[in-house]
Parts: structure tokens; sequence; C-alpha cells
């Protein structure tokens, strides 16, 4: 067992935080499953196979914090070195593998607009509203960010399934309009242009990230801080069993 309270509580709050990693990779793991099985409410908004991407990648980040988080539960009840130096190796692979992805998504950014604007604008012009998919992923789109169409509502100009006697989608129109009004107009050139969402979903979603940069970089600090702490507890219990000398 391990020797000293140091060492004692530090196996401890080493299992606590673990178990806490443990189940949040099982979380990830059924995230990315469910949106998998749900993919083609999303990939009318994503040209290619963008959403699948993701959603790969979230399944495999689930399995793979799902065994490290294993290794430093059993580590720790265990008390096992090997167990806790794998654990120790996983977590300094994890904080390179953030700080990589936090690069990456800076630098490929643009990528993910330009797959958006393709996938929406596609969807609008050739899918929408003929099929639910269609009409669940652009109407959700819509409503929630408080915009219309990919770059704005003359889109719809040029969708060929909309109704040509209707401006926009009642998802455009602004809280509290007429909806009559709001759709008043040829497809993409409403007559009361006032009454529907200016602002394009893309650049709404987009806009939305960048409200939210001090959140993000809140969660993202306190994630690097709680993988430090981990780090710290892994090496003062495996000092305290190299160095034990009373049971626990």
């Amino acid at each position: 067992m391990v020797a000293g309270c140091g060492p004692k509580i530090a196996k401890l709050i080493l299992f606590i935080l673990n178990f806490c990693v443990w189940a949040a990779g099982i979380v990830l793991i059924g995230i990315g499953s469910w949106i998998t099985a749900r993919q083609q409410d999303y990939t009318d908004l994503f040209s290619e196979d963008t959403i699948l991407i993701v959603t790969g990648v979230t399944i495999g980040v689930g399995c793979f914090i799902f065994i490290v988080g294993f290794c430093g539960c059993c580590g720790a009840l265990k008390e096992g070195t090997f167990l806790l130096k794998l654990y120790f190796f996983f977590m300094v692979l994890i904080i390179i593998l953030e700080i990589t992805a936090g690069i990456l998504a800076f630098v490929f950014d643009d990528e993910l607009e330009e797959s958006m604007i393709e996938g929406m604008t596609y969807t609008i012009n050739n899918t929408y509203p003929t099929t639910d998919a269609s009409k669940e992923s652009i109407d959700g789109v819509q409503n929630g960010f408080d915009c219309c169409g990919a770059m704005g509502y003359a889109d719809y100009a040029n969708s060929q399934n909309f109704a040509n006697n209707l401006a926009v989608p009642e998802s455009c129109c602004i809280d509290g309009a007429s909806v009559t009004q709001c759709q008043a107009g040829t497809k993409g050139n409403p007559t009361n242009p006032e009454l529907v969402h200016s602002q394009g979903c893309v650049a709404a979603s987009v806009d939305t990230i960048q409200d939210n940069y001090l959140i993000i970089g809140a969660v993202c600090l306190a994630l690097l801080v709680f993988e430090i702490l981990t780090l710290w507890f892994t090496c003062c219990v495996i000092s305290g069993i190299d160095n034990q000398v009373e049971p626990f």
C-alpha cells in the first residue's frame, strides 16, 4: 500500500478524478453513436462526409478516454505502477493532442465554413422542403440561430422545390412578425425584408461561437488544469508506492 498521508489522499483523489474521466468517455461514445445513428438529420447541412468524420472522431476520442480513465482507476485502486505510468503517458499524449486540435481548429475553420455553405446551399436548392430530413435540419438551424439561408434569404431564389408564391420559409421570420407579411414576395425576394432575418446561418453560427470564445477558453483552461492536476496526483501515488513503508 502507498505510504504517507499525502500519497493516500492523492490515491483517493486520483481514483475519483479518473472515474469522472471514465464516465466522460462513455458519454462521448454515446453522443457520437447517437449522432451517427441520426446522421441523415445533419448531413443536409454539410457537404461530403463532414458529419461522419466528426462523429467518428468523437467516438474514437470517447473510446480513448474510456481506456485512459480505466487505466487511471485501476492503477489507483490496485496501486499498479505499470498502469499508472501508462496512464501518465496517455495523459501527456492527450494534452499534446488537445493543443494540436486547437491549432488545427483555427487552421481549418474556413474549410468547415465552406463545407457548411456548400452543403446547406445544395439542400436549399435541391431537396428543401420535400424531405423531412432537409426540412428539419434547415428549419432547425434557422430557428436556432435566428438566420435565413446559408448566406442570406436570397439563397431561396434558386430553390427548385420551395413554393413560388412565398419569399422565405416561416423559420426565417423574426419573432412576433406576421408570417403572411414576412413570406410575401417571390422566392428569395421578400416584400418586407425587415420582417426576415437578414443574416445567413453560416455567419450566424460562426458569430455564436465567437461570442462564446471566453466561455470556451475558460472551459479549455479548466480542462488543462484538471489534466495537469491528475499528472501531479499520479506522480504522488507512484512515489508513495515506490516508498511504501506502512499499510494503507
